[in-house]
């Protein structure tokens, strides 16, 4: 990621001060920093391994620049618990901590909320999941920076990986295409239109209209068990946009015995999915740098309070997804995409 970097601080200069959107972040340099990570999800592996990347970084950023970073992580068990992230946002703000690091299912619902702390002075950054797309600015005063995959690279990654292991697994590009995923967030959507626009102006597959599970992999397992049954030989291709729903996609595959005759792609990993590509129930996992977002999100709202300004020349960096299939997951850079574990710091 390229960066601009105002020079960095000499000796004990008091920190310049920063005004964003009439938000003051920092009027003195700290001795010690009080972070927050609001995770939409303290049970998914995606939002530890994104928890990973902060830590990491927490220690690099306490070495930088000689300080104490307490970090903290608050937030429900599972995603579909948005009134419970909201509350914990809340307290979050209430605890008044230098920063908060955040990612929303609910980004209608967070905005005030995220408002309210910048109002404060208090640093916020999303990660992966924001206030608003890429392409929009109405919300850039409700937060400093966002880091994140576009939703419609993933959609259109999917989609070309999809038709390319059709072939190398002598699969005709015709017959149906199943989706499933977790829940209806505007900003995630374009993972599933931009892979159904794809493959329908590619090749002659019939996508069918997405399955939602709101995280629940018993239903999820469910919607594609009955796919299969509906659509039997018909059945080519099967498209999970997110690690729950690519949970379920492997379990319904392999209790089908059909891994050999369709082609299936999950988004994000976990120990279930990674099992899953080892033994080809689940062919190409596109993986977002879930670590790699996480730390940015840490280091620059460390940076832009130590240094009194942010450093980024965008308010939102696109990290570009990775597909890791059966025959490269063991290849030491996707091995460590699929399972950031391995990157921890001890």
């Amino acid at each position: 990621m390229k960066r601009r970097y105002l020079s960095t601080l000499a000796g004990t200069m008091a920190a310049a001060m920063m005004v964003c959107g009439g938000t003051v972040f920092a009027e003195e340099t700290p001795d010690s920093l009080d972070i927050v990570w609001v995770t939409c999800s303290t049970e998914s592996e995606f939002w530890q391994y994104q928890q990973i990347g902060m830590e990491n970084a927490v220690k690099d950023m306490a070495e930088k620049y000689g300080i104490e970073i307490n970090f903290t992580t608050v937030g429900p068990a599972t995603e579909a618990e948005t009134e419970a992230y909201i509350r914990a946002f809340e307290n979050a703000v209430a605890s008044k901590p230098n920063a908060i690091i955040s990612a929303t299912q609910v980004p209608d619902s967070t905005i005030a909320v995220s408002k309210e702390a910048m109002d404060q002075g208090i640093v916020v950054n999303f990660t992966n999941c924001g206030l608003e797309p890429m392409d929009s600015d109405e919300y850039s005063d409700c937060y400093n920076q966002f880091y994140t995959t576009v939703s419609a690279d993933i959609g259109d990654m999917a989609g070309k990986v999809m038709l390319e292991l059709m072939e190398k697994a002598g699969i005709e590009a015709k017959g149906t295409v199943a989706m499933e995923f977790s829940n209806v967030n505007p900003a995630l959507q374009p993972r599933m239109d931009n892979f159904k626009a794809y493959l329908e102006a590619n090749s002659e597959l019939t996508v069918l209209d997405t399955l939602y599970n709101n995280n629940d992999l018993n239903q999820g397992q469910a919607d594609i068990e009955n796919e299969i049954a509906t659509y039997g030989d018909d059945l080519v291709g099967i498209y999970g946009a997110n690690n729950t729903s690519g949970d379920a996609i492997s379990l319904a595959v392999e209790n089908a015995g059909i891994k050999d005759k369709v082609i299936t792609i999950g988004v994000d990993s976990d120990p279930t999915e990674i099992a899953a590509l080892e033994a080809g129930t689940i062919d190409c996992i596109i993986v977002q740098d879930a670590y790699g977002q996480g730390y940015a999100a840490l280091e620059n709202a460390v940076e832009t309070i130590m240094e009194g300004a942010n450093p980024e020349t965008e308010q939102k960096v696109a990290m570009a997804p990775v597909a890791v299939t059966t025959d490269n997951m063991h290849e030491d850079e996707y091995a460590a995409m699929l399972d950031p574990t391995l990157r921890k710091a001890e």
